[in-house]
């Protein structure tokens, strides 16, 4: 079963988004995320990671974008990227955030699903 992913508001700041990942092993986490020194944390059978546009659009790129088997939650996409472009501070993040989440989409095969909500 692949690891999947989703998106969700913060609420402690007004920018400030989360992204939570499920089914992760813990040999994945230590081979990736924690090598690389990113603070994310176990919370809820889930890993999290929490922050800035700009520091969520690194993990999208560097986590679900690079790492194999990661898949959206299918309940989740559409709150994924309404948060991903509600929560960005200028319209360069979210530009960035929409072009990170289409090929993010075309990665695992969910860009029909997502798509429609770029």
């Amino acid at each position: 079963m692949p690891t999947t992913v989703k998106i969700r508001p913060e609420l402690i700041t007004t920018h400030r988004l989360r992204i939570e990942m499920y089914g992760l092993e813990d040999e994945d986490v230590e081979n990736t995320i924690r090598m690389k020194g990113w603070a994310w944390n176990r919370s809820r059978q889930a890993w999290v990671y929490a922050g800035e546009p700009d520091f969520m659009n690194r993990q999208i790129r560097e986590v679900v974008i690079a790492m194999p088997d990661i898949r959206f939650e299918e309940s989740g996409i559409e709150e994924s990227v309404k948060t991903v472009l509600e929560k960005a501070r200028t319209d360069e993040e979210r530009e960035e955030g929409r072009e990170l989440l289409h090929r993010a989409f075309e990665k695992t095969g969910q860009l029909e699903e997502g798509g429609k909500f770029l």
